[in-house]
């Protein structure tokens, strides 16, 4: 067909320009630079996974999106590579992947492989014994579940009657179908550090998932959120000495776990985000004296920080909290005993329900980084003197500048430009003549003062109607019952003594 198509324009160009034929021949040609370009694009989908080396220490096998079912033979590229000390990267990203089966060796100080987005529900013993130096594995978003995890999948090469261990030191299992974790799991893999549970129906943290967590001694990073869990056991974390952060996000915890004080020596991070938790007291953060980042955020139950809740937190350095929309009330002693000895340099109110703030809540001008967008901010002598006398207003991010929600002469203004006419200078009393000389009137009045003087005059005079309810009552049952009666007189004849 195409050869007819060709005959049918040579005859017409017979009766036309040298131009239309040249024009011609060149869309020709460029037809067949597609047809070649697409059966170029099919093979590579389906071809041999691609070798880059980016310098004589970087090598990456990319074997993603391949449609391939089975772990492929390394191409040679791999094996004659010049510098056997190198890093090596290996993904197979988005295949159809259901098997692990024991991988070929790969030359490398430091090998990463990721298994990501595949199917996989099984994986062979040894699977990785002949690439000792394997220090990163992502098999996060497979069908993987805990019946599958067992210590032989780790072990390593076999010399002396014993099973050497493997370099592993990170290690994503998310998004994956585990409940529980064989106790031995981590036997071959001691220089394991991080470690990704996040996003399986664990539900329960059970005796052997404990054994199996407290056994991984050199555990630095523990990511548990959205795993459905309500409660850490205490000895849950007992054996992580070396712990450092910790994700607990989107479970069903109703208060802070006080299993965590167990790694409070060592603790730094702290993640706690989209939890039912109602409010945060002063045994929230116990024992977490170490901690430097806290992130609480996305609770859409959480209503009020009381008083001492961050004073555990003596290292405490950044503050999320954050995206609470509930959150309408921060006590002003939320931060007791540590206003002296202050360590806080970034704090993040941002979208939460507050409409004021203490302005003895935290020394502002200490902070470095202050956020408060998203809220429905009075704009009262409260907020001005912390925004202008103790420059909150400078610690803002460009273009992260609250706005006034109320009064409504200043809704939708920045509250760096607020200015309250009838607010007393900052080192003077309150006084009748600030008052006179700032022009107060009845309409600078804020409508809680308002509401509260309205019902000060509505409680006296119910008061006064019950008062004297009760002496009318007094009265009538005095005349009814108490009054003395009129004394009668009897007539007493002679008779009566006869």
């Amino acid at each position: 067909m195409m050869s007819n198509w060709f005959n049918f324009f040579i005859i017409s160009s017979v009766h036309s320009s040298t131009f239309c034929l040249v024009t011609l021949l060149q869309v020709l040609v460029l037809l067949c630079v597609l047809i070649s370009t697409s059966h170029a694009q099919s093979h590579a989908k389906t071809g041999p996974c691609d070798v880059t080396i980016d310098d004589v220490n970087n090598l990456t096998l990319n074997c993603s999106r391949r449609d391939i079912d089975k772990i492929p033979n390394w191409p040679e590229q791999v094996n004659n590579i010049s510098n056997k000390d190198g890093h090596v990267l290996i993904t197979f990203f988005s295949n159809d992947i259901r098997n692990v089966t024991q991988l070929q060796s790969v030359p490398g100080t430091r090998v990463a492989i990721s298994f990501k987005s595949n199917r996989i529900v099984e994986i062979e013993d040894d699977a990785f014994r002949n690439i000792e130096r394997l220090v990163y594995l992502d098999l996060s978003n497979n069908l993987i579940s805990g019946e599958v995890l067992r210590s032989e999948i780790f072990q390593g090469t076999y010399s002396d009657g014993v099973y050497k261990s493997i370099a592993l030191e990170t290690l994503n299992l998310g998004h994956n179908e585990i409940h529980s974790l064989d106790r031995y799991l981590f036997q071959y893999t001691p220089n394991l550090t991080r470690l990704y549970l996040n996003n399986n129906p664990i539900e329960i943290l059970d005796h052997v998932t404990i054994f199996a967590l407290s056994s991984a001694t050199n555990l630095e990073v523990l990511d548990l959120s959205n795993t459905e869990i309500d409660n850490v056991p205490t000895d849950a974390f007992k054996g992580l000495v070396n712990l450092r952060q910790i994700d607990l996000s989107g479970n069903q915890f109703v208060t802070v776990p006080e299993s965590l004080s167990i790694v409070g020596k060592t603790l730094q991070y702290l993640t706690f985000n989209d939890n039912p938790l109602v409010e945060l007291n002063d045994d929230s953060f116990v024992g977490l004296a170490n901690l430097l980042e806290l992130e609480v955020g996305e609770n859409n139950y959480l209503e009020e920080v009381k008083r001492s809740t961050f004073s555990p937190l003596k290292s405490l350095r950044v503050l999320h909290l954050c995206h609470n929309r509930n959150l309408r009330y921060i006590s002003h002693n939320a931060f007791r005993g540590l206003k002296d000895k202050w360590t806080l340099k970034e704090v993040y109110l941002d979208e939460n329900n507050l409409s004021e703030l203490s302005t003895d809540l935290m020394p502002w001008n200490k902070l470095d980084v202050l956020g408060m967008t998203g809220n429905n901010w009075l704009c009262n002598c409260d907020l001005a003197n912390i925004v202008t006398k103790q420059e909150a207003g400078t610690k803002f991010k460009v273009g992260e500048i609250p706005y006034c929600a109320a009064p409504m002469r200043l809704s939708g203004a920045y509250v760096t430009n607020i200015t309250v006419s009838y607010c007393p200078s900052f080192d003077s009393p309150f006084t009748q003549q600030n008052l006179r000389s700032k022009g107060f009137s009845f309409s600078d009045l804020r409508p809680k003062h308002i509401l509260w003087s309205i019902l000060g005059v509505a409680s006296v005079v119910v008061i006064g109607m019950l008062c004297g309810l009760l002496v009318n009552t007094t009265k009538a049952i005095y005349r009814k019952k108490v009054r003395s009666e009129p004394i009668r007189y009897i007539h007493i004849s002679n008779s009566s003594f006869a």
